[in-house]
């Protein structure tokens, strides 16, 4: 067949194939058995087919899209033991599921092992992985299964030591009443999981923990410098003391709402959070976004990244979390809860839940997570003594950035608390458009490696002034418009940040 009659096929085909092909019917089926044979696909299991016929490129995509194929192969499986812990994929290229019926098994895919293991399928407490057919075990449940014996070279359960060093890390995180009720539903599921003995090790742990922590002894490197308290670090504290001066002193921009009605109050939550999720990698095209955002058309293959648009738009134009913030003494649920539903989609990245291992960007070591509580406290707090509107709002964009508390989602939660400021005292929101991001991260990296404040307050203060510039009545025309600005553009060293008008925006 020639090429461009495969491409005339596979374009006939639904999109989700550029990447995997799971024919559904008998005429899709025909239709990829034709493209594998002349080689423009190649089966890599039992009904799937992928658009690469090296190995390297098939595993590479069976390693982006593990979660479709694993459901497919192995519905209502449940990603457990090591893998859970780990967050996916372990060291060993393997992926662990449990199924109640499949079990005691492997199976090897290009670049990746699926093992299942025998137990029961979803509990209380699991959750959908997207719409895979699989399903994340809750947190109770994997400690409990990675505290089992591994009998094979490659062990699948982590042991009890790293199951007592993250048990170290729900303690920092969330605190006594947090960990107490881990142990609570670990007890309720160690029945079903036939995990009672593994329950009686855990909760051992958990009550040695405590009682160190109720004496300020915790074992842990935080736990050991901080006897009494909330640990926060001095050195974050210092550079927010640093910031919250300097905005004291400085000017800067004062733009009142200009969508605070329909529909241009619609229209620019979508841009924004369309700019907002494009720049953390959630990249759809501008009318796809429209379509989950306005349409609720969910992309079929990418249900986890639409709900990721979906969570930003409607955080911000909800009416609590569009112009309202914690106080100090809500600051942590209310993160949490913004959090939880901006991914909730996403059980992999713990929403609602602070991080319990270390994140880095690049060379730049984020708050550890023993710091996490007390460092926002203290900076909440801290908060208070900027003036309102954008100065505060630079603060807060700040703050969260800095102490990256989520092991997902820091960026886009850091601009709804900056904007959620400038709407509770009726100020234009900003939209930072994807050419100017590269800016926007070098003004936070001077001041988070070098202590300087200026370049992040005159960037914000700066784009502040371009959103308003647009007239959001009608969406073709303002995405129109921002094209024409070069905002979607992604290269600074080849394009300039436009106006409406044409003019440089400088």
């Amino acid at each position: 067949m020639a090429a461009s009659a495969a491409k005339r096929q596979a374009a006939a085909l639904p999109a989700s194939i550029l990447e995997v092909l799971i024919p559904g019917d008998a005429t899709a089926q025909r239709r990829v058995q034709r493209l594998a044979k002349n080689g423009t696909v190649a089966r890599i299991a039992k009904g799937i087919y992928v658009p690469a016929t090296d190995p390297e490129g098939q595993a590479a995509i069976v390693r982006r899209h593990w979660q479709t194929i694993l459901g497919h192969l192995f519905p209502g499986a449940v990603v457990s033991h090591l893998s859970a812990l780990v967050g996916g994929i372990t060291p060993s290229d393997e992926i662990t599921l449990t199924h109640p019926t499949r079990f005691n098994t492997s199976l090897q895919l290009p670049g990746l092992t699926a093992v299942l293991m025998k137990g029961p399928g979803s509990l209380p407490g699991d959750l959908p992985l997207g719409d895979s057919g699989l399903y994340w075990c809750s947190r109770p449940r994997w400690l409990l299964e990675n505290l089992g014996r591994s009998r094979t070279d490659h062990p699948r359960t982590a042991g009890k030591n790293r199951v007592e060093e993250r048990l170290v890390s729900i303690l920092h995180a969330g605190g006594e009443g947090v960990l107490n009720r881990v142990r609570d539903d670990a007890r309720n599921l160690a029945p079903e999981l036939g995990a009672e003995k593994a329950f009686d090790a855990l909760s051992a742990m958990v009550g040695a923990l405590l009682g160190s922590y109720a004496k300020g002894a915790l074992i842990s490197k935080a736990g050991k410098l901080v006897a009494n308290g909330t640990p926060a670090d001095a050195e974050r504290l210092t550079r927010f003391q640093i910031l919250a001066d300097h905005l004291r002193t400085v000017a800067v921009s004062d733009i009142g709402e200009l969508a605070g009605t329909e529909p241009a109050k619609t229209h620019f939550a979508f841009l924004e959070s369309y700019f907002s999720n494009y720049v953390e990698g959630t990249r759809f095209s501008i009318e796809e976004a429209e379509g989950i955002a306005l349409h609720n058309q969910i992309v079929a293959d990418r249900p986890a990244d639409s709900h990721d648009i979906l969570g930003v738009f409607h955080l911000i134009l909800h009416a609590h979390y569009r112009s309202n913030l914690p106080t100090a003494m809500e600051i942590l649920d209310g993160l949490k809860e913004r959090h939880r539903l901006m991914l909730e989609r996403r059980p992999e990245a713990s929403p609602g839940e602070f991080k319990e291992q270390e994140n880095f960007a690049g060379s730049t070591r984020f708050v550890d997570p023993g710091f996490v509580r007390g460092t926002l406290l203290e900076g909440i707090k801290l908060a208070a003594s900027v003036p309102e509107g954008l100065a505060r709002a630079i603060f807060y964009a700040f703050l969260v950035s800095e102490v990256h508390p989520f092991s997902d989602g820091n960026g886009r939660l850091s601009r709804l608390l900056m904007n959620a400021e400038l709407s509770r005292c009726s100020r234009s929101r900003i939209i930072i458009p994807t050419l100017f991001h590269e800016q926007y991260v070098d003004a936070q990296r001077a001041l988070s490696r070098r202590n300087d404040p200026q370049p992040l307050v005159r960037a914000l203060s700066h784009i502040a002034k371009w959103a308003p510039l647009f007239d959001f009545a009608d969406l073709k025309d303002v995405v129109t418009a921002m094209k024409a600005a070069n905002a979607f553009e992604e290269e600074p060293r080849q394009f300039q940040l436009l106006a409406p008008d044409g003019a440089i925006f400088a």
